[in-house]
């Protein structure tokens, strides 16, 4: 799958490609299933600046070409932080974001805050930045 609007995105992680395999409320690996995963990329941030680094072809260019600080609005998270290694990606926030929004995904099998084998961050994020409060139950 490639990204929808690759020009408009700033970051180099697709975050809706992500299928889970793994989460436990806001932290979580998974495989991202993206034909733009060659490459490496990173950040940490505290609040609203982040350091990153990124070595992708298709990545916007940060400060310092292939690294440095920048400032990004992700909501209210006070810690982030990303890394992607081509198919593998590691993300955490604290308090959750729409980039991590809170699940609990065992070994492919996400239990909240929707049932499903292979569910990508995507199918849980709402499209105007809230969370999914959780509907589990319903459809299990």
């Amino acid at each position: 799958d490639l990204p929808t609007n690759k020009m408009a995105r700033d970051d180099a992680v697709d975050e809706e490609n992500i299928v889970l395999c793994c989460a436990v409320g806001c932290g979580n690996c998974g495989y991202y299933k993206d034909l733009d995963c060659f490459g490496c990329s990173g950040k940490a941030g505290l609040c609203c600046l982040n350091m990153q680094f990124c070595c992708k072809p298709s990545a916007p260019c940060l400060p310092c070409g292939c690294c440095g600080p920048r400032c990004e609005n992700d909501g209210c998270s006070i810690l982030n932080a990303q890394c992607q290694f081509c198919n593998f990606v590691v993300s955490a926030a604290l308090p959750c974001n729409k980039e991590v929004p809170v699940a609990c995904t065992v070994l492919g099998c996400t239990f909240f805050p929707k049932c499903g084998c292979c569910v990508k961050v995507g199918d849980i994020q709402k499209k105007n930045g809230d969370y999914v409060s959780g509907d589990c139950m319903e459809r299990c």
